[in-house]
């Protein structure tokens, strides 16, 4: 077995691979690392966001026809009250938005007309109520900055209703 003699020159070059690795690999996963880490807080809150719309909406999609008639304590119907209370709970450690809750009453013609989800509405046996539609609309905070990065959280769910 022979062994091999490096030159002088080549013998200064060892390892300088591994250091200029060193010097170059954090700055490539900072420029990596921070917008993944942007998106992925982004999504994991509208994620969130959705899976609350989407529990609030079937929850009344399927609720009692007697919930959505009787008022409740703040003179809506006793469902979205609590639905609104599933909404708060489910987005709880952020400021909990206040949903759109539209309700579509199937007319005579046919046509299903959206109206605002109300006792007085629910209660009115000429038009059946057809289906739920649940938004919310939520400004998405920077994390890194924690101000308003101008992006807006806005899941929505339309569930026919199925209730009795």
């Amino acid at each position: 077995m022979r062994r091999i003699t490096l030159a002088p020159r080549q013998r200064s070059q060892r390892g300088a691979i591994a250091v200029e690795a060193a010097l170059v690999l954090p700055v490539l996963v900072i420029f990596l690392l921070f917008p993944s880490l942007y998106w992925a807080i982004y999504l994991y809150k509208y994620s969130a966001a959705q899976k609350a719309v989407h529990d609030a909406a079937l929850y009344l999609s399927t609720a009692p026809r007697l919930d959505m008639t009787t008022a409740g304590p703040d003179g809506n119907p006793a469902a979205l009250t609590l639905a609104k209370k599933i909404i708060a709970m489910e987005m709880a450690g952020q400021t909990p938005p206040e949903p759109g809750i539209v309700c579509s009453y199937k007319q005579a013609s046919g046509f299903a007309v959206p109206k605002p989800c109300t006792a007085t509405n629910n209660q009115d046996y000429r038009q059946p109520l057809a289906s739920i539609y649940v938004s919310i609309d939520i400004d998405y905070i920077d994390p890194m900055t924690g101000s308003n990065s101008g992006m807006r959280i806005s899941p929505y769910v339309n569930l026919p209703y199925v209730g009795n």
